[in-house]
């Protein structure tokens, strides 16, 4: 087979999913370790820096071994649901259970998400009464997947609720704890986590200690793991790698977790310059790998390709304003994905939905997978739209710009809302230069909107109103010191004439009296000389 009709086995930045796992190498013993926590716990957080495979190792092999019956206490029947918690873990709940795969047939007798949201918010025993009273009856396992977990962290810092305990982010994890206790039917739940944002778990009553009872950490590859990941995909799509890229390779990657992902882009894209570059029967080499930019510059260079193809200077706007409504920076400097609906890209960026859409297409098209769903997934409005991984924000230069342009913007924006608060309270007075002239500069090249706003501060109409009455004060301000300059100039204008007219008149009166003064010395010569000439005669 030549290499032009060869498939690419490496998925790319994305992770792997379930139906790859023909796929996936160099994580067996890892998927023993998970299969052997979850025989002991039903609740199970498996917990890894970024970039370390904590979905792939779930999705793509702790469920099909699931699926297989290697886990021999529970058997092969299973019912999984996975989602993500993003900016409505109760609602994102309640769709994930919303399906035949959790619900069986009973699934067609009008049963709807809200239905089931109704059920889950009654009592922490929510998840096992919504399979009781609505799923058909059966003797199979049921496992709820919650991927990044922490994205439910980021949905606490915009919550609003006057009691702690009435928060959803409080109710989600109280439903699930309460899930993997239920005793009418295995439930089980499996999360993955950023090992960074373990701290945040500290925060909600019981968490902690279901962690501590059920964490898998994951180990570093070893340098085997890592060759059989690169080796075994390669192998599959029957084709060989040089001995001298291999090691290029895993000395490339080395123990870093964060570069596994990098990784795998890296090899999609050798792969695809290989298939259109490479000799008959040529191996993978070194100089396919140099070609991409390696390890080091694939994937930025990667994505500028993409972005050189969105078009106009306002087609690039859009694509600036898509890219920052996907990631977002925590305090503390972490880097998160933020997913969003198509609409709402929409709404922040201003533009119809054909124009986002278009977009979004050439950065998730085959061979790219920047962006998720996956290519052959139908976008619509309510389509959520995410980074395929966080990797994107630390890699491609023009995103890393456009994240701290967002923080200095979300930085600013925030201290004019909270102004505009204290001088809604009289507890300030309105903003003035420079600091007034700099926020009206962010205003005018920005150009915010509700939207944008409603992730920092929803308080909108209230701060710009205050931006722009500190800005009429100004120009108040500003009017009457031009007017008063200028009567202050018509002043000194009359000022100016009466001394300039006084002044003529003291030349007018002083030559007057110069010209007199010549003319009584003149007479006075001549009567003297008359009257010397008198004398001479006499």
């Amino acid at each position: 087979m030549s290499s032009e009709n060869k498939f690419n086995p490496f998925p790319g930045l994305r992770s792997f999913e379930e139906e790859e796992e023909y796929l996936f190498f160099g994580r067996e013993k890892q998927i023993d370790e998970l299969l052997n926590k979850l025989s002991h716990t039903r609740f199970l957080a498996v917990i890894g820096a970024s970039g370390s495979g904590k979905s792939s190792l779930v999705k793509c092999g702790l469920l099909p071994s699931l699926h297989a019956g290697f886990l021999s206490a529970a058997g092969s029947g299973w019912r999984i649901c996975t989602f993500k918690p993003g900016n409505d873990p109760i609602g994102n709940l309640s769709e994930a259970l919303d399906s035949t795969e959790i619900l069986g047939e009973k699934k067609e007798k009008e049963v709807s998400p809200s239905m089931i949201e109704s059920i889950l918010r009654r009592s922490d025993q929510g998840i096992g009464e919504t399979l009781k009273q609505l799923s058909e009856p059966h003797k199979q396992n049921v496992l709820i997947v919650v991927d990044q977990f922490e994205e439910l962290f980021r949905f606490t810092k915009y919550e609003k609720a006057e009691f702690k305990e009435t928060r959803d982010s409080v109710t989600f994890i109280n439903l699930l704890l309460a899930a993997s206790k239920f005793k009418e039917l295995p439930v089980y739940v499996v999360f993955t986590m950023r090992s960074d944002f373990l701290g945040d778990c500290t925060e909600f009553r019981g968490l902690p200690e279901a962690i501590n009872d059920g964490q898998y950490l994951i180990p570093r590859m070893t340098r085997e793991e890592r060759k059989a990941a690169i080796t075994g995909p390669i192998a599959v799509g029957v084709a060989d790698i040089s001995q001298a890229l291999l090691t290029r390779l895993l000395n490339d990657v080395g123990d870093n977790p964060d570069q596994l992902p990098i990784l795998q882009h890296a090899l999609m894209r050798t792969w695809e310059y290989w298939q259109r570059n490479a000799k008959p029967n040529e191996p993978i080499e070194l100089s396919h790998y140099e070609a991409i930019g390696t390890m080091a510059r694939a994937l930025s260079l990667h994505a500028e390709e993409a972005y050189s193809e969105v078009g106009s200077d306002k087609a690039k706007e859009t694509c600036k304003k898509l890219f920052k409504s996907l990631t977002e920076k925590r305090d503390d400097g972490r880097g998160i994905r933020r997913p969003c609906q198509v609409k709402e890209i929409c709404e922040l960026a201003e533009v119809d939905t054909a124009e986002v859409v278009r977009i979004i297409e050439l950065f998730r098209a085959p061979g790219r997978s920047l962006l998720m769903p996956p290519v052959g997934v139908d976008l619509k409005e309510d389509t959520v739209i995410d980074i395929s991984h966080e990797s994107l924000m630390r890699v491609w230069e023009r995103l890393i710009i456009w994240v701290q342009e967002e923080i200095e913007s979300a930085e600013l924006y925030s201290r004019i809302a909270q102004s505009a608060a204290l001088h809604q309270e009289g507890k300030t007075g309105l903003w003035r230069d420079p600091e007034l002239q700099m926020a009206m500069n962010w205003k005018m090249s920005q150009r915010p909107n509700r939207i944008w706003a409603k992730r920092y501060d929803p308080s909108f109409d209230r701060a710009i109103n205050f931006l722009d009455y500190s800005e009429a004060e100004k120009q108040k301000e500003l009017n009457a010191a031009e007017k008063k300059r200028k009567a202050g100039i018509a002043t000194l204008r009359i000022f100016i004439s009466v001394v300039i007219i006084a002044l003529c008149c003291v030349v007018y009166y002083a030559y007057n009296a110069n010209r007199a003064k010549e003319n009584a010395d003149k007479a006075k010569i001549v009567s003297d000389s008359l009257r010397v000439q008198a004398e001479l005669s006499a």
